[in-house]
């Protein structure tokens, strides 16, 4: 509850901000051929050598972008879980990047949130903009179960390789909040919103909630379940766990 009454606050205020969110693909993305070497990489993670969400390892390009984001974001999420892979990683990469976000919550906190009815009470005619391959299943949600009023438009791109149309297509956009799920690129796309002056927030498989709820015809906050999330093809889902 905390951390969506900052982003109301935010909101309210009309201050710039981001929020992102650093799992294990955004650990590998920011520490490969750096922190951690290609042969390591490449034996640890069998999805660098891609495509995988439009992302194939060694990308130069990728790492600046997405370190560049972490640097930008005013607060972090991160796992809590102890594998190295999780916390351990994005912890050294901040530390080696000297990423000095102002406030850090848990990855999954997005998932939490979009079960709180104050989340959709709170943000129900702001002007927000939906970013990501769900993005019209979930503005359609929004709008029919929530009866959200605010929603400028969608932009429908996830894909690493669909960054730099994601990143024109929202500036087409007067908006105040950008609602994200787009895997690594929401990292970009959440500075691309502050720059711009707005909220960035990377939702992820808090959208996820939004919708699996919905086709259970419950409401969210009446949800007992943790989301399936993953791309809009229905690969590589995964289950959200619940805090440690």
């Amino acid at each position: 509850m905390q951390l969506l009454e900052t982003w109301r606050d935010l909101v309210a205020t009309r201050q710039p901000h981001s929020s992102i969110r650093v799992g294990d693909t955004e650990a590998a993305v920011a520490a490969h051929d750096e922190i951690l070497t290609m042969q390591f990489i490449r034996a640890t993670y069998p999805w660098a050598n891609g495509p995988f969400y439009g992302l194939t390892l060694p990308d130069r390009g990728a790492r600046e972008l997405l370190v560049q984001a972490m640097k930008q974001a005013d607060f972090i999420g991160l796992h809590r879980r102890p594998e190295w892979y999780f916390r351990p990683l994005a912890e050294c990469i901040m530390q080696y990047y000297d990423i000095r976000p102002s406030q850090l919550f848990y990855a999954f906190e997005n998932a939490y949130i979009s079960k709180l009815a104050e989340f959709y009470r709170w943000f129900r005619d702001v002007p927000v903009l939906l970013i990501g391959g769900k993005a019209e299943r979930y503005r359609a949600v929004l709008e029919r179960r929530y009866g959200w009023t605010g929603v400028v438009g969608t932009v429908t791109h996830w894909r690493w390789t669909d960054l730099e149309q994601s990143r024109a297509a929202m500036r087409s956009f007067d908006y105040r909040v950008a609602i994200i799920g787009a895997g690594v690129a929401a990292k970009v796309l959440a500075a691309d919103a502050k720059a711009a002056g707005n909220v960035g927030i990377d939702f992820g498989s808090g959208i996820d909630t939004c919708i699996q709820s919905d086709a259970e015809g419950v409401d969210a906050w009446d949800w007992s379940k943790f989301p399936k999330y993953g791309p809009e093809t229905g690969e590589h889902l995964r289950e959200a766990s619940p805090p440690m």
